[in-house]
């Protein structure tokens, strides 16, 4: 009986990547590749690269064997660090990466400068406009009342003391009624009490009189009770003018009562309905002074430090395409709970009554430039595990890239603002980052034996 020889896996033709390298990540090399390498190589922004060759030189970039039908003209691969952590002869990695002249235009690289920041920053925020409510005048019956008449209507403009509301109220007039008997009393115990003074300076009675004291403390408790009936009535609303007539009121005048305005301005809400009953609880119209209206604007936490009392800021109406110049007159001292924003005022003059209350608009916060802090094209970033970084070009030797974290102040559509980690005049790299930066992680892989 014979035995069959084991079985053997013939060996796979397939490539070996390099140490530290996976497929999935050879492919997503590689489709980076090959948007910037097949673009530029058909359109012909690189010279002496040959469409015919693109699959060699995408293999020369990731670091696989290029084979031997790469064209001559090609990029010069860039070399596959060799693990160089346990050579003890070797000096420390500098932490720059090299990368040729002809790499850079077949990766494509475009290097700018940076630049200082010298415009303000514009902090953008969304907000509304409002009636300040300083202005704000609230016209409410102060005692139980019918309405009678309404003599003012949503829009009208008032002037101080215009009639805006005919009242009708039993409790005014119990109040007016007890104003006068109060009245009547306090003039009765106070002309006794004159009459005992009388007595006492000729002699009659001695001032420690106990009819004398009794007459006195009577004016006095008479006087505190007239004095508390009138002053019910000013609560109530009643006029010093208003206050003299009471007594010459005849029948059902003392029910009824004016309301006017306190103040001048536009009736903003109108209320109240003829026939109707009312409280001290309900406002029955509300007139603001429009000549100046608030502007409010949602500031998130990430950008309170750019947000201070004083700045100056600009008011943009965007379904008018007005814009108005004010500054930010207050910033509140709590966040909201909810929306996790801090809101900020400021006001701007409304005289002809152009502006209307909660139009919404767009704000712009104008902060100055801060010392030390550059900006760079939004596309030089590089974020990576929560670290912001860019590579920097150095000048003494235009090959090497230096690997930069960075600290951003501020980011728009198009550029950021780097607040720490560049200094004016240096040259970032704006295309090419993302390869520059797997190079780099390989090498520090190969430096290093640790992954990033």
């Amino acid at each position: 009986m014979t035995t069959s020889p084991p079985a053997t896996n013939p060996p796979s033709s397939r490539a070996t990547p390099p140490r530290g390298w996976s497929y999935s990540r050879i492919a997503l090399t590689t489709l980076a590749v090959v948007a910037v390498a097949a673009a530029a190589a058909f359109a012909g922004v690189i010279p002496g690269i040959d469409p015919e060759g693109l699959p060699s030189l995408l293999r020369t970039l990731v670091g696989l064997p290029a084979g031997e039908s790469q064209p001559a003209d090609s990029a010069p691969p860039i070399p596959r660090p060799e693990r160089r952590v346990d050579d003890p002869n070797r000096p420390p990695w500098d932490g720059l990466i090299t990368v040729t002249e002809t790499q850079q235009r077949a990766i494509g690289v475009r290097i700018v400068p940076v630049e200082p920041q010298t415009a303000p920053l514009d902090l953008e925020v969304q907000g509304k406009t409002d009636y300040n409510p300083d202005t704000l005048l609230k016209i409410r019956p102060r005692f139980d009342a019918l309405v009678t008449a309404v003599h003012a209507t949503t829009g009208q403009q008032v002037n101080k003391g215009d009639p805006l509301v005919e009242l009708y109220s039993v409790s005014l007039a119990q109040a007016k009624l007890d104003y006068e008997s109060k009245a009547s009393q306090a003039d009765h115990d106070k002309q006794i009490a004159m009459h005992q003074r009388d007595l006492t300076k000729a002699g009659v009675i001695p001032e420690s009189s106990r009819v004398l004291l009794d007459a006195l403390n009577l004016e006095r408790r008479s006087q505190l009770e007239f004095k508390l009936a009138r002053d019910l009535l000013e609560v109530y609303g009643v006029s010093p003018e208003e206050l003299a007539d009471v007594q010459t009121e005849t029948g059902t005048e003392k029910a009824k009562m004016t309301l006017r305005a306190p103040g001048a301005g536009t009736v903003i809400i109108r209320d109240v309905v003829v026939g109707n009953i009312y409280d001290q609880n309900d406002t029955l119209m509300v007139i603001a002074s429009i000549e100046e209206l608030w502007v409010w604007g949602n500031v998130y936490e990430r950008d309170l430090v750019n947000v201070q009392a004083g700045l100056p800021w600009e008011v943009q109406f965007p379904f008018s395409r007005e814009v108005v110049h004010g500054t930010v007159d207050y910033v509140a001292n709590q966040v909201d709970p909810l929306t996790r924003a801090l809101r900020i005022r400021g006001s701007i003059p409304n005289a002809d009554g152009h502006f209307k209350s909660d139009q919404l608009v767009r704000v712009f916060v104008k902060n100055p430039p801060r010392p030390g802090s550059t900006v760079i094209p939004r596309r030089s970033v590089v974020t990576e595990d929560g670290e912001t970084f860019v590579f920097v070009q150095r000048s003494e030797a235009p090959d090497h890239f230096e690997r930069r974290v960075v600290e951003l102040d501020h980011e728009f559509s198009d550029r950021v603002i780097v607040a720490k980690g560049l200094a004016p005049g240096e040259q970032v790299v704006v295309i090419g980052g993302l390869v520059m930066a797997q190079i780099y992680e390989d090498q520090f892989a190969a430096e290093t034996g640790e992954q990033l």
